[in-house]
């Protein structure tokens, strides 16, 4: 299983938690500055900013650009500005990222930069929690033996505590779309492996296509929802690792079912041609398998249902 962070292992209701300024604009001149930009997006991030404005009065922006994983570009007031990943503002700005950046960092959660034409503004840190059934999914998957992996464009450092929390060892922060899908394309390429990915935003789009099983979020975004093979509807985590239960017993059921009939067929095609069955006897063979099949595959509609995740 690969798993995005934001709204997937974590809730997904972003809290702003700290506000840096980094010039002359007031915070509530940056909260404001940043909601006005986030107006349009469904990322957790956006709407933890909006939530923080309140009904403080937003800016009239322009030119509002998304950058799929890294932030978004837009024009106040005449002005280019960008609001994102630390590193997509500093690119903007050609300028090295300042030091509150790491010191935001190391106190956990996300840290998003706001900069425009005269250099950085300031500096947000939003913080989320992992979901309550997050930790039972990850025990039951690791007690399997079940490969994990999270993938997420949060600081590595973030990602990473997360991670562990959870009981999840391998964790890779600060990635890109483009670098997500060029991990699970690496994956891909090992024998035997069976890719599913979780996921519930925009950016998990095209990793959700091209993974070999999807899976998004109820609550998350339509386009991840349109991409994926299965929609958690309850947005439990739960129903993930019932899901699994129930594919595993059903791959072991429609094993049995060609086994059945592969000995059948084996042992009855012969004796039938030998003369030593009849075809009132052929016909109740062949009935009888496949009535036999018929109530090995219904032993599915008894395997216990907890009702969530459902």
């Amino acid at each position: 299983f690969v798993f995005d962070k934001t709204g997937t292992l974590t809730q997904g209701r972003m809290t702003l938690e700290e506000v840096v300024s980094l010039g002359t604009r007031s915070h509530a001149e940056l909260c404001g500055l940043g909601a006005a930009l986030e107006q349009g997006s469904e990322h957790p991030i956006a709407a933890g900013l909006r939530a923080a404005a309140g009904e403080l009065a937003l800016p009239a922006v322009s030119d509002v650009v998304a950058v799929t994983g890294q932030g978004i570009s837009g024009r106040c007031g005449g002005e280019a500005v960008w609001i994102g990943r630390p590193d997509f503002v500093a690119s903007q700005l050609n300028m090295p990222a300042p030091p509150e950046v790491g010191l935001l960092e190391q106190r956990g959660g996300t840290v998003i930069a706001l900069g425009g034409h005269g250099g950085w503004l300031g500096l947000f840190r939003l913080a989320d929690v992992a979901r309550e059934e997050a930790a039972q999914l990850t025990h039951k998957l690791n007690a399997e033996r079940t490969p994990m992996t999270v993938l997420s464009g949060d600081a590595p450092p973030v990602v990473t505590a997360l991670a562990h929390s959870l009981g999840i060892a391998d964790a890779h922060g600060g990635m890109t779309p483009q670098g997500k899908q060029a991990f699970l394309a690496d994956l891909q390429t090992r024998p035997g492996i069976v890719v599913a990915m979780v996921g519930d935003g925009v950016n998990d789009a095209p990793v959700l296509a091209q993974a070999h099983v999807s899976i998004a979020m109820g609550g998350g975004t339509d386009l991840a929802r349109n991409q994926a093979d299965i929609v958690l509807l309850s947005e439990n985590l739960a129903g993930l690792g019932a899901g699994a239960d129930l594919a595993r017993r059903t791959i072991r059921i429609i094993r049995q079912n060609l086994w059945w009939s592969f000995a059948y067929n084996f042992t009855s095609v012969p004796l039938a041609m030998a003369g030593l069955v009849t075809p009132w006897m052929a016909g109740i063979g062949m009935a009888g398998s496949s009535l036999l099949v018929v109530l090995n595959a219904m032993r599915l509609q008894r395997m216990p249902r907890k009702g969530e995740g459902k």
